[in-house]
């Protein structure tokens, strides 16, 4: 943040930028049985899975040293499919985390009715077709096929919030 800048323009720029800390991809058949079958993927599974400081959770680094203190949310999903297949996106909710940067309990957030996830209503996405979605706070992802069994292909980018 510069001295001359109003500190929403911050915000702004940073919300909007495109370059990510952290990378994952994922693909897997979207179900033998496509009418019934749905599957889902953690985003940063893989990842973690070579290490997991390539999607670090909270609690990955010690206090006190140089890094991400926070948990890493997928920004940018582009899904690729080689059938007609349905998707969801589950997302943390912004306000539980305003709530939770206001030192509310977890146990109070509940009281006030206010959930921890957001699931997203679904989109189709069409046969050998590429789309690009930016969840805000993305945790996982939920797929089924429309009417045949194919493939998705996921690259998913994320940042850590509050520790860029």
């Amino acid at each position: 943040m510069s001295l001359f800048e109003a500190p929403e323009s911050t915000w702004e720029k940073r919300f909007m930028q495109k370059h990510y800390s952290y990378r994952d991809s994922h693909s897997v058949a979207t179900g033998l049985d496509p009418m019934v079958a749905t599957a889902s993927y953690t985003f940063g599974t893989n990842a973690r899975a070579i290490s997991r400081f390539n999607w670090p959770n909270v609690g990955d680094y010690a206090s006190g040293t140089v890094g991400p203190r926070g948990q890493c949310y997928a920004r940018e999903v582009m899904v690729y499919v080689t059938e007609d297949t349905w998707i969801r996106f589950i997302s943390l909710n912004p306000i539980y985390l305003t709530l939770l940067a206001q030192l509310y309990t977890t146990g109070q957030i509940a009281a006030m009715g206010v959930s921890q996830i957001i699931t997203e209503v679904e989109h189709f996405v069409a046969q050998n077709d590429k789309d690009t979605f930016s969840p805000t706070y993305g945790t996982a992802i939920v797929f089924r096929a429309d009417s045949v069994s194919g493939m998705i292909y996921l690259s998913i980018e994320g940042n850590v919030e509050g520790g860029e």
